[in-house]
């Protein structure tokens, strides 16, 4: 029976990783359009920069869970071009007022969590390559968050307006599944699963929970961004 449940645990994986593979073309098609973007509103250079270097991390970490993938023992399939996700921002706003929204849901709020998911599943890899390639991406996932913060940052300096306050609540649920709050029944093979790269749902939800408390609530207020209907949002859907 173990043998059988190692087996379901890494198809399952196998799936996830696929699912990611495509996840990070379109996060890479995003991080370049945003460098296009940015370098004409006349951002600072060094969030220019950094916006085309992450659109090329997203492309290699594209490769890495595909690499995954066959590794699991799953289907081989091409890497094609992916568009980037298109990203619904709030109405009245100016296009430098919707690219700092959107750059903050992209960096300040995905990739942040992205980083604390990672850290605790390079923790918890029980297979070396999966391990390996977690940390690869968890360091490029940590810069990209970092592009975000730097753009909101001066974008203050600037004395930009608060045009991600009253749409913290629609941004924090863009950024994650609703299958979060569902209470459908775990992977069979979860406790496996967990070593491959998938944490069970109460996982994901206290990562969620605690990174938007703990780091991006407190950051966005930094900036003077008005996170209380953010944290009414959290603290009803996840008390």
């Amino acid at each position: 029976m173990a043998d059988v449940g190692a087996a379901m645990a890494r198809e399952a994986a196998a799936q996830i990783w696929r699912h990611r593979a495509r996840a990070e073309l379109e996060a890479s098609a995003r991080f370049e359009r945003l460098a296009r973007e940015l370098a004409a509103c006349d951002a600072v250079a060094p969030v220019v920069t950094m916006a085309r270097e992450a659109a090329e991390d997203e492309r290699r970490h594209a490769q890495q869970c595909a690499a995954l993938v066959r590794e699991l023992g799953g289907l081989p399939f091409e890497l094609g071009p992916v568009p980037a996700a298109r990203v619904v921002t709030p109405g009245g706003l100016g296009p430098r007022e919707r690219l700092c929204y959107e750059v903050v849901a992209m960096s300040c709020v995905t990739e942040t969590l992205s980083a604390a998911l990672l850290g605790e599943l390079v923790a918890r890899a029980t297979d070396s390559l999966v391990r390996d390639t977690m940390q690869h991406i968890l360091r490029d996932e940590v810069d990209h968050a970092r592009l975000g913060w730097a753009h909101l940052a001066a974008e203050y300096e600037r004395g930009a307006r608060d045009v991600v306050g009253p749409s913290l609540p629609a941004m924090l649920a863009g950024t994650i599944s609703e299958e979060l709050f569902s209470s459908w029944a775990e992977h069979p093979a979860q406790e496996a699963l967990s070593g491959l790269g998938a944490l069970d749902r109460a996982e994901r939800r206290r990562i969620f929970r605690d990174t938007m408390s703990l780091v991006v609530f407190p950051g966005l207020g930094r900036f003077g961004v008005d996170t209380g209907q953010g944290e009414r949002w959290l603290s009803e859907r996840l008390p």
